[in-house]
């Protein structure tokens, strides 16, 4: 018995789906895929989570009456999950340990993995009876990168060198803070035509410490080293910033408004009081030439509120974002079940305040803070009854954010 494991995928891009077709077994009889993914970066994951766990998922099948498992026609008896779904092994994959790693306090030593491989062992019993290894890519192999030290940020840029006059994205993380999830993020969007600058804006050697009085002038900087970098197209740069993120990203553009449109996954509209560590600082989380930004007070009373009624507590208007001199077309992503902040809200005020030409928004019901790239495992969200809807939702969003930025920054 010759068993031939196929990988069916448009590209081999991370955050491109995949088929598995399995040929050659017995007919009507009963097998277990297992799936291994190693040297797996999930954004999703903690972020102390070491790279080299080793992820896993199964699945129970019976082949056709031709000897046949296409995992996209071919229904899950068992495992971990069941049904038909062409990607449901890939999404409900899980790490085999928790092992921990220390994270690097200096950009040059935080990895970078530009792909991972795809374990594939076909089961009888105990016995394995054929098995297959695929690698999936992060980022296309003609893309470079470089690791950029400014004064108010640190960033990885990457980029083709054939590129010319090219359109260019920054993207900004959540209140980690740090690059590893931006440059995930960049890496698969610089495979799509992009010169993508993920940035680190505190949490390394050279920034500030701590999620507190951060300038503005951290994103101002990096819009700036585009513009001068020669390959990029300068009439043609947007921004991709996600929750905290998206936070910092609204607020600069609503004093600079320079790019021509904006990304801003589970947004807030409203500036929140700055942290050390589990506290709060007393101070804004953003600075504007050295000045704080006004602040919504953490108030010990409103969070207990909050979370006894399950009611967002008010917000405090004196620390909106004021959008409305803001002009650039604006996607909105968020969840209307976002257990961090209110992000739906947020972005119902930001739509009814904006008076530029174009602004959308989708709303999602199952995925909650957590939106992230298309088909990443998301076991945060593991007593959610539908992880179909939460998959989809993640494929939405991600190919939404393209779209969006194709739309808007590509010439056609």
């Amino acid at each position: 018995m010759n068993i031939q494991i196929e990988l069916i995928s448009a590209s081999e891009l991370a955050d491109e789906s995949f088929n598995i077709v399995i040929n050659d077994l017995k007919p009507i009889e009963t097998y277990r895929v297992e799936m291994f993914l190693s040297d797996y970066y999930c954004i999703n994951a903690p972020m102390r989570l070491a790279h080299d766990v080793l992820w896993k998922s199964t699945a129970t099948f019976v082949s056709d009456t031709n000897g046949i498992i296409n995992i996209s026609q071919t229904p899950s008896c068992s495992g971990s999950y069941e049904g038909i779904s062409t990607m449901g092994l890939f999404f409900n994959a899980k790490p085999l340990t928790n092992k921990r790693k220390k994270l690097p306090n200096s950009l040059s030593k935080i990895p970078l993995l530009d792909h991972f491989f795809v374990g594939i062992k076909i089961m009888q019993g105990n016995t394995v009876i054929a098995e297959r290894t695929f690698t999936r890519h992060y980022m296309s192999s003609q893309i470079s990168h470089q690791d950029i030290y400014g004064k108010h940020f640190q960033g990885r840029l990457f980029y083709d060198k054939k590129a010319i006059k090219t359109p260019a994205l920054i993207i900004v993380s959540g209140s980690e803070g740090r690059i590893e999830k931006a440059q995930n993020i960049a890496q698969l969007l610089s495979s799509r035509g992009y010169i993508c600058l993920a940035i680190a804006y505190f949490g390394l050697e050279g920034l500030p410490k701590h999620l507190k009085r951060i300038p503005l002038e951290c994103l101002v900087e990096a819009k700036s080293y585009l513009c001068q970098y020669p390959q990029v197209d300068s009439e043609r740069i947007g921004i991709y910033g996600r929750s905290k993120g998206a936070e910092l990203v609204l607020a600069e553009e609503s004093i600079f408004n320079d790019v021509q449109c904006l990304v801003l996954n589970s947004p807030s509209d409203v500036v929140y009081e700055g942290i050390i560590g589990k506290w709060n600082s007393h101070t804004s989380y953003w600075t504007h030439l050295q000045k704080e930004l006004p602040y919504q007070k953490f108030r010990f009373r409103d969070f207990l509120f909050s979370k006894l009624f399950r009611k967002d507590f008010p917000k405090d208007c004196s620390a909106r974002i004021d959008i409305g001199q803001m002009h650039s077309p604006i996607l909105l992503l968020g969840s209307t079940v976002d257990e961090i902040w209110d992000a739906s809200s947020a972005i119902d005020d930001i739509v009814s305040h904006y008076k530029g030409h174009y602004i959308t928004f989708k709303k999602y019901h199952e995925t909650g803070h957590m939106l992230t790239v298309a088909y990443q495992p998301n076991h945060r969200y593991r007593n959610r009854k539908d992880w179909r809807l939460l998959m989809k939702e993640s494929e939405d969003s991600w190919l939404a954010t393209i779209h969006f930025f194709d739309r808007h920054l590509k010439k056609q």
